[in-house]
C-alpha cells in the first residue's frame, strides 16, 4: 500500500488496533504506524518503573491488555525514541498518544500533542471558561487543573479510567451537579463508548480528545488530489 504514513507514539506498548483504527477513519489513503514507548520494555523493567514515586503518572497500556502507571519523565524520552524511529520510517507526521502536558517532542516531522491542541479547540468553542475535565488516573487530577487554569479556563477536574464504567457514571455525576457547560474526556484512551457514557450521566457535550486528534492529524497526512490534464 503507498500513500502517506501517519505515525502514533502510544505511551504503553503496541499493537494499538484501537488507536490505528480511530484515526485510520479521519485519514483515507493514509498507512498508520503504531510504536510503543515501551516496546523495547521487558516485564519486570516495566514493572520497577512503575513502583517509582512520581509527581505526573501516566496510565500505559501493554501489550498483554494490562495497565500501569509510569511517570512521566520516564517516559519522555522513550517516545521522543519512537517519534524518530516513525520518522525515520517515513511518517509524513506524528501524533503523540497522550493528552496530558506532555513536554515538547524534537522530531523531524511536525508532532501532534493532543494536550496542545485541546486547549485551543476549546477556546474557539465555548465562551464559558468552567469546563469539566475526566483524566484517566486519580495522580493527574491536580496537574490537570493547574494545566488547563494556565490555558486560561476555570476547570472542574475528576478521574475516570477509560474502561471503568462505575468510575465514568460517578464523573458524569459529579460534573453534572457542578453545572459545567461541557466535558472535555482528556485522555487518548478514552473511545466514543466512554463519551456517550459520559455524556447520557451528565447531559452536556463531552468532547474526545481521541477523535478531535483523529481528525486534525487526518487533515497532515491527507492524499493531494490528482490535478487533472489540461
Amino acid at each position: 500500500m503507498t500513500g502517506p504514513l501517519l505515525g502514533i507514539v502510544t505511551i504503553g506498548q503496541s499493537p494499538r488496533p484501537d488507536l490505528a483504527s480511530a484515526f485510520g477513519a479521519f485519514a483515507p489513503g493514509a498507512r498508520i504506524a503504531v510504536r510503543g514507548a515501551l516496546d523495547d520494555a521487558s516485564l519486570a523493567q516495566v514493572d520497577e518503573w512503575s513502583s517509582l514515586p512520581t509527581g505526573y503518572p501516566l496510565l500505559v497500556r501493554l501489550s498483554d491488555g494490562t495497565t500501569r502507571e509510569i511517570g512521566r519523565d520516564l517516559i519522555h524520552p522513550l517516545v521522543v525514541a519512537a517519534a524518530a524511529m516513525l520518522a525515520a520510517d517515513g511518517a509524513t507526521a506524528v501524533v503523540v498518544a497522550c493528552a496530558g502536558d506532555f513536554p515538547a517532542v524534537p522530531c523531524p516531522v511536525p508532532v501532534v500533542l493532543p494536550g496542545r491542541l485541546l486547549p485551543a479547540v476549546v477556546r474557539a468553542l465555548v465562551a464559558d471558561t468552567r469546563i469539566g475535565i475526566v483524566t484517566p488516573v486519580r495522580g493527574q487530577v491536580e496537574a490537570a487543573d493547574a494545566k488547563w487554569r494556565r490555558d486560561g479556563f476555570d476547570p472542574v477536574v475528576t478521574w475516570a479510567e477509560p474502561d471503568d464504567h462505575a468510575a465514568l457514571d460517578r464523573a458524569a455525576a459529579m460534573l453534572r451537579d457542578a453545572g459545567v457547560p461541557m466535558i472535555v474526556l482528556d485522555c487518548m484512551g478514552h473511545a466514543d463508548p466512554a463519551a456517550r457514557r459520559l455524556e447520557a450521566g451528565s447531559g452536556v457535550r463531552v468532547l474526545l480528545a481521541q477523535s478531535l486528534v483523529a481528525r486534525v492529524a487526518g487533515e497532515l497526512v491527507r492524499a493531494p488530489a490528482s490535478v487533472p490534464a489540461r
